[in-house]
């Protein structure tokens, strides 16, 4: 399956969703980025996805009964590639919706199934992807931890959340959404 085409309801609501947080990659997204065709990606090759100027992604987190997973996903405006920002707009949203040619989606963006009254399906559920990133646990969590604390201790998340109230400031006044 390669997923779902975004339907009139993401329009109605200029991508409710995107405005909250950036779709989840798969391994294969990012094997995809990296110009990767199959194999996997080591430790290093992920940092510098990550780290890349004008870079896309962000490793970010999330907890249940198996403890953390960690995976990575679209950067938030403004912040970085560690993803301590529990909500922000999707790095490439625009007014007009989504930036990314369909084939460069990635696959929480293209597994959601646009719904009326803003109940869109995600059809790439957690525990598919606690499967999927099962393999990268150990190098995305220490690039995580390593960059979280070092990114706190320089005031990195300060600025960038001083950016982005800026950044909304700034659309509000404009009359913008995005």
């Amino acid at each position: 399956m390669t997923g779902y085409d975004p339907g009139a309801e993401c329009a109605l609501c200029k991508g409710k969703c995107c405005r909250e947080k950036g779709c989840s990659l798969s391994p294969e997204d990012m094997l995809q980025s990296m110009g990767k065709k199959d194999g996997k990606a080591d430790r290093q090759e992920i940092l510098e996805l990550l780290k890349k100027e004008n870079g896309q992604y962000a490793v970010d987190f999330f907890t249940d009964q198996e403890g953390p997973c960690f995976y990575l996903r679209m950067k938030h405006k403004c912040y970085t590639f560690v993803g301590v920002d529990a909500i922000g707009i999707c790095i490439a949203l625009e007014e007009k919706g989504c930036v990314l040619p369909k084939e460069q989606r990635p696959k929480g963006g293209r597994f959601l199934e646009s719904r009326a009254g803003g109940q869109c399906i995600q059809h790439y559920t957690k525990q598919q992807m606690r499967e999927d990133w099962r393999p990268y646990q150990e190098s995305l969590s220490s690039i995580y931890r390593e960059y979280e604390k070092l990114f706190r201790e320089e005031g990195t998340f300060d600025r960038c959340d001083e950016a982005y109230f800026a950044y909304l400031r700034r659309t509000h006044e404009a009359g913008r959404t995005v």
